[in-house]
C-alpha cells in the first residue's frame, strides 16, 4: 500500500519544529545575556521590586524577595527565614509547625548570637559572644529571667553564675591563676560566704552577716 500523504499535518510539525528551534535559541541567548551582564565588570544589575514564589503540589513554598528567602509548609506557616529581618539584622530563622520561632541565629549590633525559644515563644537559651568578644552561655527560666550564666567577669575569670527568680547574682564559681573559688550573696547583693584562695595564697572560709562582719572564719 503506498502511504498516504497529509500536507497540512506535515507543514504544521515543519512549524512546529522551527518554532521549538527558535525558543530553545531565544532561551539560550537570554540566559548568555543574563550571564555576561552579571559577570561584566561595572555593569548594571538587573532589578525587579517583585518577589518570587514557587509552590509545589502540597501547597509548600517558598518565596524570594530582596531581602531574603522565606520557606512556608503546605499549611502556609512559615517554617525558614534566611535573609535581613525587621531590625535589619543578618538573620536565619527556624519555626516549628504551629509557625512559632524556635530558633534564631543573627547579629545583634555585629556581635553573633544563638537563641533558642520554648513552644510558647519564650527565650530559654542563648550562645554567643558578648561585647568583649568573649564567648556566653544563658539560661532563662519560663519567664525569660536569667537564671545561669558562663562568662568571663571583668577581671578576666571564667565564673559559672547563678541568679534569683529576680535576676540578681545570689552565687558564682571561678578560678584565678591561684585557685577557684566560690562567693555566695543574699537577696540584698552583700557576699555572705565565700569559699577559695585569698590574696596572701591561703584557701579557707568565711562566712558574714548582713552588715558584712566576719561571724566565722577559718583558717
Amino acid at each position: 500500500m503506498e502511504p498516504v500523504a497529509f500536507p497540512d499535518l506535515d507543514a504544521r510539525v515543519a512549524r512546529l519544529e522551527r518554532g521549538s528551534r527558535r525558543d530553545r535559541a531565544i532561551g539560550f541567548a537570554v540566559l548568555a545575556l543574563l550571564f555576561v551582564t552579571a559577570q561584566a565588570p561595572g555593569s548594571t544589575p538587573v532589578t525587579t521590586s517583585a518577589a518570587y514564589t514557587v509552590r509545589d503540589a502540597s501547597g509548600a513554598s517558598s518565596t524570594l524577595s530582596a531581602t531574603g528567602l522565606t520557606v512556608r509548609d503546605a499549611k502556609g506557616n512559615v517554617r525558614v527565614f534566611e535573609g535581613i529581618d525587621s531590625g535589619g539584622r543578618p538573620s536565619l530563622d527556624m519555626h516549628d509547625t504551629a509557625g512559632t520561632l524556635r530558633e534564631s541565629m543573627y547579629l545583634l549590633d555585629g556581635v553573633p548570637k544563638l537563641r533558642l525559644f520554648d513552644t510558647n515563644g519564650k527565650r530559654r537559651e542563648e550562645v554567643g559572644l558578648d561585647d568583649k568578644g568573649d564567648g556566653l552561655f544563658q539560661l532563662n527560666d519560663a519567664n525569660e529571667k536569667l537564671r545561669l550564666q558562663l562568662a568571663r567577669a571583668s577581671s578576666g575569670d571564667p565564673q559559672l553564675q547563678l541568679y534569683g527568680t529576680d535576676e540578681k547574682l545570689r552565687a558564682y564559681f571561678a578560678t584565678d591563676d591561684v585557685s577557684p573559688y566560690l562567693v555566695m550573696r543574699d537577696a540584698a547583693g552583700n557576699n555572705r560566704v565565700y569559699v577559695g584562695g585569698y590574696s596572701d595564697g591561703t584557701i579557707g572560709m568565711n562566712v558574714k552577716n548582713a552588715s558584712g562582719t566576719v561571724q566565722w572564719q577559718a583558717p
